[in-house]
C-alpha cells in the first residue's frame, strides 16, 4: 500500500483513490463506494474528515460489539489518525474498519503486512515494522501505555527471529509463514487469534 493513500483529504471520492482502496483491500468498488457514504453521513461531508466523536458514534452503530467504554474505538482511532490531529480521513477510516473485521488467521496476516508495506514494493522493511508496531500497540493498550513501550527493541527482536538485518528487508510469505510458526510472534499481529 503506498503512502499516498493515506494522505488523501479529499471530500469526494476520486477514481484514484477507489483504484487505491481496491489494491489494497478485498473491497469491490460498489462496497467502497457505500462506506463513502455511510463515512459522509458520519460526518466526513464538507471536510472529507471524521472527529473522533464521529468515530465513535460510526463505531458503536456498526461493529457489532460490546465497547462501552470506547475503549476499543478509541485505540482504533488512535491508531489511524496518523498525523494526531484527532481526525481521520476516508481512506484511514476504511483502514481502520477494515482491521477491526478480519478475524481467520491468514486474513490477518495478510491485512497486516499489507498495512506495514507503505512503500508498496511487497516487501516489509525494518522502519515500517517499526511503524506498524507502534500504531498495533496504540490499538493494542491504547496512547497512553503505548508510550512506554520500545517498539525499536521489539521491531528488532522480531528481525532477529526472521534472521534480518535492518538493512534488508522480508517478503510477505516469509511474514506469513514466521507467525504461523513462532505462536508468541503469530499473536503480536493477531492478537488472541489461535494460530492454525
Amino acid at each position: 500500500m503506498g503512502n499516498e493513500i493515506l494522505q488523501s483529504h479529499s471530500a469526494t471520492l476520486g477514481d484514484g483513490e477507489i483504484a487505491a482502496l481496491k489494491a489494497n483491500s478485498t473491497l469491490s468498488e460498489k462496497e467502497i463506494r457505500e462506506i463513502y457514504e455511510e463515512f459522509q453521513k458520519s460526518g466526513g461531508a464538507g471536510d472529507g474528515k471524521i472527529s473522533k466523536d464521529e468515530f465513535h458514534r460510526y463505531y458503536k452503530k456498526s461493529a457489532g460489539c460490546d465497547d462501552e467504554d470506547g475503549i476499543l474505538a478509541n485505540n482504533t482511532f488512535s491508531a489511524f489518525d496518523t498525523n494526531h490531529d484527532g481526525h481521520i480521513n476516508f481512506t484511514e477510516f476504511v483502514f481502520a474498519i477494515l482491521a477491526q473485521s478480519k478475524t481467520d488467521i491468514n486474513s490477518i496476516l495478510d491485512f497486516s503486512f499489507e498495512i506495514m508495506d507503505t512503500s508498496g514494493d511487497g516487501l516489509i522493511s525494518f522502519d515500517e515494522l517499526k511503524s506498524y508496531l507502534e500504531k498495533a500497540t496504540i490499538l493494542a493498550v491504547g496512547h497512553e501505555e503505548a508510550s512506554t513501550i520500545d517498539t525499536n527493541r521489539t521491531a528488532e527482536n522480531i528481525f532477529q527471529e526472521f534472521r534480518l538485518s535492518k538493512m534488508q528487508k522480508m517478503n510477505k510469505q516469509q511474514f506469513i509463514q514466521g507467525c504461523k510458526k513462532n505462536e508468541q510472534l503469530g499473536k503480536i499481529f493477531t492478537g488472541n487469534k489461535k494460530n492454525c
